[in-house]
């Protein structure tokens, strides 16, 4: 049983989902993979068994990208037991959807290594699980994100995305949402959008850019070398994004990531999808304008990140964005 308990100081969720202690685990602490791993990779083609039965198979045999239920999930897909309730807290059952994709048969395949036309259907394949969660009843909020090395939390090696369905709706996804809707109110514009003008007008943190998608390294980045990749179309959600706009973003994604694997080797990083909750994404369009982040994990957090939320970055966003064009 998962269950999810509000912290009343900071309105977070928490996510309680003992089973994934369970999880294989293929790192020792940093970026030192373990040796003697005597278990075959259950994402590797032939080890299909391993996992639970697929939802999506691109190819019966010889499969390229395949998609199944997490078989340790941070939320469960459906649930019997009762959680004990106090009544100074708020919790609930962590009800949802958890799936992973495995974007490629080869082991020790990166994402930067991909054709573009596979990082095209991968996109696909990720718009089209997005869809089909979002379409659950009682999911309020769907995060797709990918962990990529040790240092981003990842614990299987081979490449592979997730997609989680989530009950309640992040107290992240509820500023993003309040500020955006703050901003229309105020401006009668998006404010995402107005970014994107301010951002080519000024051209000091553009990092790349094609019709259809800029990349920015953004004001103000938390992490060294965050950039963010914006649909140049007014779009709320990841999944109205056009076939012509994943094929551009897929041009961006793939231009971005391999300067990061540059910036030194086995670098870790994280991909998130930002947008709206379901619910808002459909009753509030005009506010809301999805983005993709991609977060290198270069240094850690520590007691004022934690403690107060305050960040601190050695790379100016306009240096970041100079090394993405290249020019540094």
């Amino acid at each position: 049983m998962s269950e999810m308990r509000k912290n009343k100081l900071t309105q977070e969720w928490v996510i309680y989902a003992v089973n994934r202690q369970k999880r294989p685990y293929e790192f020792e602490k940093k970026m030192s993979e373990k040796k003697n791993k005597a278990t075959p990779c259950p994402f590797c083609r032939g080890n299909e068994e391993q996992t639970t039965q697929p939802v999506y198979q691109d190819r019966e045999q010889n499969w390229s990208i395949r998609v199944f239920p997490n078989r340790f999930p941070a939320v469960e897909r459906e649930c019997n037991e009762e959680i004990v309730k106090e009544d100074f807290y708020d919790n609930t059952l962590a009800i949802g959807r958890h799936e992973v994709v495995v974007d490629t048969p080869n082991h020790n395949e990166t994402i930067e290594q991909f054709s573009l036309e596979h990082l095209k259907n991968v996109l696909t394949v990720l718009q089209d699980r997005f869809l089909s969660i979002k379409q659950t009843e009682g999911i309020k909020q769907v995060q797709i994100f990918k962990n990529a090395g040790a240092d981003a939390g990842m614990s299987i090696k081979h490449s592979h995305w997730q997609l989680v369905g989530l009950p309640v709706v992040s107290k992240r996804q509820l500023t993003y949402e309040n500020a955006s809707k703050e901003y229309q109110k105020q401006h009668g514009s998006c404010m995402i959008c107005d970014m994107i003008l301010w951002e080519k007008e000024q051209k000091s943190r553009v990092c790349c850019e094609t019709e259809k998608f800029i990349a920015i390294a953004p004001y103000a980045s938390r992490f060294s070398y965050e950039v963010w990749l914006i649909p140049k179309r007014h779009i709320a959600s990841f999944g109205e994004l056009t076939q012509e706009e994943i094929e551009d973003l897929a041009v961006v994604m793939k231009k971005m990531l391999k300067r990061i694997t540059e910036l030194r080797d086995d670098i870790s990083y994280n991909i998130c999808f930002v947008e709206g909750s379901t619910e808002q994404v459909d009753s509030d369009k005009k506010s809301l304008h999805c983005a993709m982040q991609i977060l290198p994990r270069i240094g850690g957090f520590a007691g004022l990140e934690f403690g107060a939320e305050t960040y601190i970055n050695s790379v100016l966003p306009e240096t970041a964005a100079k090394w993405y064009r290249g020019e540094e």
